[in-house]
């Protein structure tokens, strides 16, 4: 998929270049003159041999210049460096989706500024954010440029929920072994913010088992248009108070439905800095047209991966993207509804 897509999107660049040349009529001059003798022995050719008479070889020249040069240029770009200049206009391409989140890092160049700045520099930053739904921008930025340091050291991670924790725990503990973190899933299928709230003991067995320095919560999927709202931020500081002052960051759920009601209730509980707004994303859809396919979810872990290792988080920590392939492998656990 990401092939077809460079691959689409060289040639449409390219295409979109030869369109702005203002030499075009040259260089299409200069090519006919080269390869018009060719095609007139070809149309003779195929006059005397075969009985077939091509009118205008011209036109037909014309169209095979059209497809045929593009599809040179791409493959002379593809053999190319990662940097391609061509008529003052500059070409870069990636080798694959882990080292364009790498480019999309939040990384101290991109902080490089004095706090004067600040105020010139929101507007760069909400305009990023206007590229693409997978970065996420607020108007704390700023301020948390210098008050939140990343967390380098190595984690163990507890990541619990409902069965949005299945599809992204795969790419997660790919996440876990590049930057030396221990993984720890625990899946409920079904789940909900209720049934955990009412769970303690699920809760403690399951810090006592994983001994987490650090938490993701995934819930919110089987309640997307709750109405009891002050119910369910009850529950949420419930499950808060028994993980105590552990640090914690929750996902929203990937919603398959108009304006959910739940994921602000997340959201005004946790605080932002703690809440991954999944809303902003596009997905697709597995057979139940609810649950991210599992490329899909990888690819919402990429986001979720590069929010957790920002400013824009409460406690960031490292989260590079993964370089090879990884055995999937972790420490994993699953609730089924009775």
């Amino acid at each position: 998929m990401y092939t077809n897509v460079i691959i689409l999107g060289n040639i449409l660049a390219i295409l979109a270049i030869f369109s702005c040349n203002k030499h075009d009529k040259r260089l299409q001059d200069m090519l006919f003159r080269r390869f018009m003798p060719i095609f007139a022995h070809v149309k003779c050719l195929c006059k005397d041999r075969y009985g077939i008479n091509i009118p205008c070889m011209k036109e037909y020249l014309r169209l095979i210049l059209v497809l045929l040069i593009p599809l040179v240029l791409v493959l002379a770009y593809s053999w190319s460096g990662y940097r391609l200049v061509f008529n003052g206009c500059s070409i870069s391409k990636v080798k694959g989706p882990s080292e364009f989140l790498a480019l999309m890092q939040w990384n101290d160049s991109w902080f490089a500024m004095t706090a004067d700045s600040c105020d010139n520099d929101k507007k760069a930053f909400h305009d990023m954010e206007a590229m693409g739904n997978d970065t996420i921008v607020s108007d704390s930025v700023c301020e948390a440029m210098d008050t939140v340091p990343l967390d380098t050291t190595s984690k163990r991670i507890l990541f619990f929920g409902d069965s949005m924790v299945e599809g992204l725990s795969m790419r997660f503990s790919d996440y876990a072994m590049e930057n030396g973190h221990q993984l720890y899933s625990v899946c409920w299928y079904g789940s909900s913010i209720g049934a955990w709230a009412s769970a303690p003991d699920s809760i403690d067995g399951m810090l006592t088992w994983a001994q987490p320095d650090y938490i993701v919560v995934s819930l919110g999927g089987n309640e997307l248009r709750a109405k009891d709202l002050d119910r369910r931020m009850e529950d949420i500081q419930k499950i808060q108070e028994r993980l105590g002052t552990l640090p914690t960051v929750w996902i929203a759920p990937p919603s398959w439905v108009r304006n959910p009601t739940i994921t602000g209730v997340i959201e005004k509980s946790v605080g932002s800095r703690r809440y991954f707004d999944s809303t902003r994303l596009t997905y697709t859809r597995g057979s139940d047209n609810m649950h991210p396919t599992f490329g899909s979810s990888s690819r919402w872990m990429d986001s979720i991966a590069v929010w957790m290792s920002s400013p824009m988080t409460a406690h960031p920590i490292v989260m590079a993207p993964p370089t090879q392939k990884y055995p999937r492998r972790w420490h994993k656990r699953f609730i089924f509804p009775h």
